[in-house]
């Protein structure tokens, strides 16, 4: 069975810094990671699932809808580039790893890269203060805090480090 993806290959490179000949399958993983690593302890397995299987049978509406296209995507959207800038330009084959330098380009320094992705961790890590704020508000059965697998957590962030 193929995995439930909440973006689309198109929905990324129209709205973010991808551009539309970076094929899909080099970033799929990410948007997996970022559901598995976001989104799922963000809503807690149970909401997760639910998403998952109402999305699949195009069943989503109500609040689950609005929660869909209102915070996870954009969650997931912004979350996926930021892991993907990260590694871009590394390949891994067989002859070990590589970092791919095309001709007549620039290569962009360690420090661009990581200002692109705290900038675009920043736009998830926004929509999930805007989601903590939204359920809230509208409590959905399914978001618990405590069950048997993953528990929603409140302190989700993808930035990591010192604030001030």
């Amino acid at each position: 069975m193929a995995e439930i993806l909440f973006i689309t290959p198109t929905e990324m490179t129209n709205t973010t810094i991808l551009g539309g000949n970076v094929d899909f399958d080099k970033y799929t993983f990410c948007v997996l990671d970022t559901q598995l690593r976001v989104i799922e302890p963000l809503l807690g397995t149970e909401l997760y699932e639910k998403i998952k299987t109402d999305l699949d049978a195009n069943a989503l509406a109500g609040l689950y809808l609005e929660l869909y296209n209102d915070y996870l995507k954009p969650i997931t959207k912004f979350s996926s580039v930021a892991n993907y800038l990260d590694i871009a330009s590394y390949m891994v084959d067989n002859g070990g790893i590589f970092k791919h330098a095309p001709e007549n380009k620039e290569i962009v320094g360690i420090s661009e890269v990581s200002s692109l992705v705290q900038k675009y961790n920043g736009m998830s890590d926004m929509f999930i203060g805007r989601f903590q704020k939204w359920i809230c508000k509208n409590p959905l059965v399914e978001y618990k805090t405590h069950q048997d697998k993953v528990n929603a957590d409140k302190n989700i962030k993808t930035t990591f480090g010192w604030k001030f």
